[in-house]
């Protein structure tokens, strides 16, 4: 399911992202048809950042990343700055 594009030619689809049991609140971030990133929601008061969004992985430009941020959008835009421009 494809929610609301949020930058130009970015898309998110919501995931369950297997890092604790029963996984934890994620999104895929498609940028032009293409998996960049896997972010998840960090839901763990222990870390006091709950509501906060992790790169959990990214590829290409952005494999071996490894971030926090305070929005989602936030995070699109770092994204959007690390990987490559659209090929023509």
């Amino acid at each position: 399911m494809r929610i609301e594009k949020i930058a130009p030619g970015f898309s998110l689809d919501k995931a369950r992202i297997g890092t604790v049991e029963g996984g934890e609140s994620g999104l895929l971030v498609w940028k032009f048809d293409q998996l960049v990133a896997v972010l998840t929601c960090i839901d763990e008061e222990a870390y006091s950042m709950k509501g906060k969004w992790f790169l959990e992985t990214g590829f290409g430009l952005l494999s071996g990343q490894h971030r926090n941020f305070d929005t989602v959008e936030e995070a699109i835009d770092w994204v959007g700055r690390h990987t490559f421009p659209r090929s023509s």
